[in-house]
């Protein structure tokens, strides 16, 4: 019997099975604006200047920046 292995979820992506979510952004996001995601949490920096979400890990990737 041949033992099938579970992919992990960056596999998947690799080999086209899985889409990543998408997030559909009208407006800037700023520190202090509410998460796109989930509308829960307020945005804030965290310490690679990424906008971060404290209620569901939601991290806007797009910025950041060199000091």
């Amino acid at each position: 019997m041949k033992k099938e292995k579970n992919l992990s979820s960056f596999e998947k992506l690799l080999l086209g099975l899985e889409e990543p979510e998408v997030i559909e952004v009208t407006d800037p996001l700023r520190k202090g604006s509410p998460c796109p995601q989930c509308g829960e949490g307020i945005l804030d920096y965290n310490g690679l200047l990424q906008l971060e979400c404290p209620a569901c890990g939601f991290i806007n990737g797009e910025s950041g920046g060199c000091t």
